[in-house]
């Protein structure tokens, strides 16, 4: 594990679910936050058992189920999710209460976009992964909440940098006073990448340990959280208010999580899921 590892996502059970929690989230206060495992579903074969997207083959009531039991834990039903066609760009959106539901069944989604911002209280952001990165963003001082995928294209083009300044743009949120984590991943050692991906990195600045370094015949390896981190600080993320990536590997952990690389593009997706609790009659928050 890396150092500072202890602040980073950490396992949990409810009953045959396993599911990951950032602390630092988790103890802010207003956020509902979660990252799903492949653990406590009904899909088969590769897919097994919790896949939660529907682009994957895997049957529609499968999917429909897990996502069921995923979300049913923070008070949410298949039907709320907000979700965006990832495309592995740098595309933003902002949704809003009337958006709840896009993205819940396949053709519904709010377009293209690789995150998605909101100061809607108790609307669900969802994001699906399996080797890409998560990263997970809270602004307290607004409120507000972001959620981003972040492949290689979308951590060359600084998706966690365009994110951060969307909450600020959109919100007002000061970047000091964000909370950012990074969800599970590939990590360096089993990232490796051609020369053509490499050398838009070391073009990019991004070059040696821990973000990039040789692997055998003429390949790369790639650390893609490293690098995550780091645009997040620039952003102005104070680094006690950022929960670090690469505690987690998804291509090391078969038992845990879907990987695209491992499994050669036949796999299920992990779910991000991120909210702003819904304030109770005195202000006091609460989940939805």
């Amino acid at each position: 594990m890396n150092a500072g590892a202890d602040k980073g996502f950490q396992l949990y059970r409810r009953g045959g679910l396993l599911y990951l929690q950032a602390p630092l989230l988790a103890e802010c206060g207003n956020v509902i936050h979660a990252f799903s495992t492949r653990a406590g579903g009904c899909s088969e074969g590769a897919m097994a058992s919790l896949n939660t997207a529907f682009h994957t083959g895997d049957e529609y009531s499968r999917v429909w189920e897990n996502r069921r039991r995923f979300l049913g834990h923070w008070g949410f039903q298949p039907g709320d999710v907000v979700a965006a066609i990832q495309v592995h760009g740098v595309g933003i959106r902002e949704a809003g209460a009337a958006d709840r539901g896009r993205g819940a069944v396949p053709r519904s989604f709010l377009g293209e976009g690789d995150a998605l911002i909101t100061a809607a209280p108790g609307l669900p952001l969802t994001g699906y992964a399996a080797d890409c990165l998560l990263l997970f963003l809270a602004a307290p001082d607004v409120p507000a909440v972001a959620l981003a995928h972040a492949g290689w294209r979308g951590t060359l083009q600084n998706m966690a940098g365009q994110v951060a300044a969307a909450l600020q743009r959109r919100f007002g949120a000061d970047s000091a006073a964000m909370l950012a984590a990074v969800s599970p991943g590939i990590c360096g050692r089993c990232y490796v990448v051609g020369r053509d991906v490499a050398g838009q990195f070391i073009e990019a600045g991004w070059s040696g340990k821990p973000y990039l370094w040789k692997a055998s015949g003429g390949a790369f390896h790639l650390d893609l959280a490293a690098i995550n981190e780091v645009q997040l600080r620039r952003a102005g993320i104070k680094p006690e208010h950022l929960a670090p990536g690469g505690c987690w590997c998804t291509s090391c952990r078969p038992d845990l999580f879907y990987s695209y690389r491992r499994e050669k593009g036949k796999t299920g997706r992990m779910m991000g899921l991120i909210a702003l609790r819904k304030a109770g009659p005195a202000g006091e928050v609460k989940d939805s």
